[in-house]
């Protein structure tokens, strides 16, 4: 016999397993680009800040330090970000998007919001209203996780 808790974990991983294919995580490039969701991440989180220590946005985003190393490295290759070594604490770069950076990521959040506004408009007024409701919700309930 299945217990509540086991129908709770299956009905949690089921919608996991929904969204993602929903929202397009899953393949290879997100918004239909050449970038990851990390990588697209990444570039918002830059976007919203002038400079930003990379130690930061490890720690924010719960990256591995490797893995968003790999990220920057490919970041500047690709001209996308500027890093220059801290003031403060010469082991920690500094990270800001270039201005190709930004209209990468302009482009990348124009696609992100039309694709949204593209399933909103799709539904009613109230299953809009119903769709936020629930993910804010969900938002409310999982941050108390990272307040404690």
């Amino acid at each position: 016999m299945t217990s509540r808790l086991d129908q709770q974990i299956a009905a949690v991983r089921r919608f996991n397993r929904f969204y993602t294919r929903q929202i397009g995580v899953l393949q290879k490039g997100l918004l239909e680009s050449d970038y990851s969701l990390a990588e697209v991440r990444i570039l918002y989180e830059l976007a919203q800040r002038k400079e930003c220590a990379a130690v930061e946005l490890q720690r924010e985003l719960g990256l591995d330090a490797g893995y968003l190393s790999r990220i920057i490295r490919s970041f500047q290759r690709r001209r996308l970000i500027s890093r220059r070594v801290s003031k403060a604490d010469g082991r920690q770069s500094i990270l800001s998007l270039t201005a190709k950076g930004q209209e990468v990521f302009a482009e990348l959040n124009t696609r992100a919001n039309d694709e949204i506004a593209t399933r909103l408009r799709s539904r009613s007024a109230e299953d809009q209203r119903r769709l936020t409701e629930a993910m804010r919700t969900i938002e409310e309930i999982l941050a108390k996780d990272e307040s404690s």
